[in-house]
């Protein structure tokens, strides 16, 4: 498999989205339900375009998982298009939330406005490559990341921290783009520059280790 970075931070954001650490309220989403039937179908679509994390996936009342059974694409023309590895027959059920959100992919704007707040911001910070074996043409990769907390509150930022840590540590070998994901540091609680010393932000890095490509 191709280490695809684009996929790697997608199955992160929704990892998250997906373990409460803000509540829906917070995020500004709405958890539901979409339900169906397919006969030798390989695809669910979603008639919506701002659905943000699939929480689960049951077809004929058997658990889908992400990666290995299926791939989402969260930004599709028809909305948000749920593509199968193979034909699927039986009744189905979509858990998934919809709305704005506040746990993204890249860092937050400098004008956003303090009602923007909390979030959560995620990005790639190094890939590390390595030679998998004498003579051989796989490389062996370790994809550094960090994940940022910006809150008004410091006991908040230690909660969330502690929450995203607790998530990690439980779910190490839950990844598909990435086989083993590890917490390696937490930052300190600082003010966040601009952002007028009302919000503070905290980040804790993790590595997902032992990409093949």
């Amino acid at each position: 498999m191709t280490l695809d970075i684009q996929k790697i931070k997608q199955e992160q954001v929704v990892f998250l989205r997906n373990q409460n650490i803000f509540t829906t309220t917070q995020r500004g989403v709405t958890t539901t339900n979409a339900t169906g039937n397919l006969s030798a179908e390989d695809t669910i679509t979603i008639a919506k375009t701002n659905v943000k994390n699939i929480r689960s996936i049951t077809v004929d009342a058997v658990s889908k998982s992400l990666g290995t059974d299926y791939t989402v694409d969260y930004n599709h023309a028809n909305g948000c298009v749920i593509t199968f590895g193979s034909n699927q027959t039986g009744d189905y059920n979509v858990s998934y939330d919809y709305g704005t959100d506040k746990i993204y992919p890249d860092f937050p704007r400098d004008d956003l406005s303090i009602n923007s707040y909390p979030r959560i911001a995620l990005d790639i910070l190094n890939v590390s490559m390595d030679a998998f074996g004498v003579g051989g043409s796989k490389f062996i990769s370790n994809v550094a990341f960090t994940i940022v907390i910006y809150d008004k509150n410091t006991d908040n930022l230690d909660g969330y921290i502690q929450a995203i840590k607790n998530a990690y540590v439980s779910n190490a070998k839950n990844f598909y783009y990435l086989k083993f994901i590890k917490p390696t540091g937490i930052g300190p609680t600082i003010n966040s520059p601009e952002k007028q010393n009302e919000i503070m932000q905290k980040n804790i890095d993790l590595l997902g280790m032992f990409e093949v490509d």
